[in-house]
């Protein structure tokens, strides 16, 4: 789908509006006729600030008064685009789709991004398993201090011919 700015939409509907057809102004500055249509229609309800950039975030109450204007009203996707000057018709057909599916709740705004990464919960262990590990650690620690016992009585005997000799 090619975007086309403000002022390329401006003039479309500035053409149409002083007499030129919506045909030839949309072979003319290469457009789909669709969009100088919808150019013109925006032009018409807003004059140029219809071209103003609109805020993309809507609230869940929004949604939900777009989309009961739209049914009440018998208004088109298109229409109800313009009305409250939402950008395509895609939102408000795509607002429509998670309405039906899941109500309101499908109009709330979702979390984005990834989820964070929880770490799975290590199973308890059998009173077998815990005796294992407390017979490594133990283990681990005598041998610890078999090596702190050597390195110890290395120094001392080190120092000793040291003292003898002053």
């Amino acid at each position: 789908m090619t975007k086309y700015s403000r002022t390329e939409k401006l003039k479309a509907a500035l053409a149409v509006e002083a007499g030129d057809s919506q045909a030839s102004v949309a072979r003319r500055l290469g457009m789909s006729s669709r969009v100088v249509e919808r150019s013109v229609k925006l032009y018409r309800e807003y004059g140029e600030g219809g071209f103003l950039a609109k805020k993309a975030s809507y609230t869940t109450e929004q949604k939900v008064v777009v989309l009961e204007t739209m049914h009440s009203q018998g208004l088109s996707l298109e229409e109800t685009a313009i009305k409250f000057r939402i950008t395509g018709t895609a939102t408000i057909w795509e607002w429509e789709r998670k309405y039906m599916e899941n109500g309101i709740e499908g109009l709330k705004p979702k979390k984005k991004g990834r989820r964070p990464k929880v770490p799975k919960p290590k199973a308890p262990l059998t009173p077998y398993e815990q005796l294992l590990a407390e017979n490594e650690y133990l283990r681990a620690e005598n041998e610890y201090l078999k090596k702190l016992n050597a390195l110890v009585a290395e120094r001392e005997a080190r120092e000793k011919p040291n003292e003898e000799t002053e």
